[in-house]
């Protein structure tokens, strides 16, 4: 649900989208420096290279013959192994990386791209998560609550949306692009909830303890973050490579959405305002031969965002103290 340029061309809603996401983004930033360093810096460079490989691979979907695709946001995701703090900051390094590298999201909506996917995905999505992991408890709890979460949250940043193409001179069809914003979506937080149900489910199987649980009891374990960083960026690299050249081409939910009612203009490429290096996921010199172009595009910009993720994580923790001894779990998730 990436916005890109002349979608949202008012200055005024560009300044003020822009202004929340710089505040958010440095609250988050302050709050993130009191996580504890060696975890943080490997886990949010490889949750960071899993949402943006996922992120290129949409699914198909289908409106009253209409076909539609829509892909894995990741907020939530990323705040249940960081926390909401740290899943914003995570989103935040994948759309820098997506507009400026693959001109996904235009440079001028970089602020509301953020507002929506990061600080509503990963803070909000996280406040329906909380109260409900609190409340079932367990493994379960947190299983439960980051598949309800994750699909509020593609709801909520569809219904923001909205309000950002009204406040910028768009206020003709407002209840119509609203109601089909919220429904296209609410099918595709579908497969958001779906995606981070399995990929929860597995962390919970293999090592719950990267799950963050601020309120869970210590268990003494090991800690060997290089094998764990290895293991992360191997499974993102195996979705760019082997996934991603099978998307649905499809037009995602804003685009179709925006193609409906005129916002868009899906017969013409918008032209980003930063030339991109790898445009439209294709590496240069190998658009002959398209999925390989893709898995190549896939591989360097999921190495470019780990590496980003974890030098901005390494950055900001700087002077916190590295983690060593017990470790933390989620109650029966052992």
């Amino acid at each position: 649900m990436h916005i890109p340029d002349a979608v949202i061309d008012d200055p005024r809603v560009i300044m003020a989208t822009s202004a929340i996401a710089l505040g958010g983004l440095g609250f988050a930033v302050s709050r993130l420096k009191n996580q504890l360093r060696d975890k943080t810096t490997v886990l949010m460079g490889i949750t960071a290279a899993g949402i943006f490989a996922a992120q290129m691979v949409n699914f198909p979907l289908f409106f009253f013959g209409a076909p539609v695709s829509g892909h894995l946001l990741g907020g939530m995701l990323s705040a249940v192994m960081l926390g909401p703090w740290g899943g914003a900051c995570v989103i935040a390094t994948v759309l820098i990386v997506q507009c400026l590298l693959c001109g996904d999201g235009g440079l001028s909506a970089l602020g509301a791209n953020f507002v929506n996917m990061g600080l509503i995905g990963s803070i909000c999505g996280y406040a329906i998560y909380e109260p409900l992991r609190r409340a079932i408890g367990g493994s379960r709890g947190v299983l439960i609550g980051a598949m309800v979460g994750a699909w509020f949250s593609v709801l909520l940043a569809a219904g923001t949306f909205t309000f950002e193409l009204a406040a910028s001179g768009r206020q003709a069809d407002f209840f119509n692009v609203l109601g089909w914003m919220v429904l296209v979506h609410a099918a595709i937080g579908v497969g958001e909830a779906v995606i981070t149900g399995l990929v929860v489910r597995y962390v919970l199987s293999v090592r719950p303890d990267l799950i963050y649980l601020p309120d869970a009891a210590p268990v003494a374990k090991p800690i060997r973050w290089s094998q764990t960083g290895v293991a992360g960026l191997g499974i993102a690299l195996a979705v760019a490579i082997f996934l991603a050249p099978f998307a649905s081409e499809h037009p995602d939910g804003l685009e179709a959405v925006g193609g409906w009612f005129k916002f868009i203009d899906v017969s013409k490429e918008v032209q980003p305002a930063v030339t991109p290096l790898i445009p439209d996921y294709q590496m240069p010199g190998l658009t002959r031969w398209k999925g390989i172009a893709t898995a190549a595009a896939g591989c360097v910009g999921t190495l470019v965002v780990f590496g980003l993720g974890m030098i901005l994580a390494g950055t900001i923790t700087r002077g916190t103290p590295a983690e060593r001894g017990p470790e933390r779990v989620a109650p029966d998730a052992a």
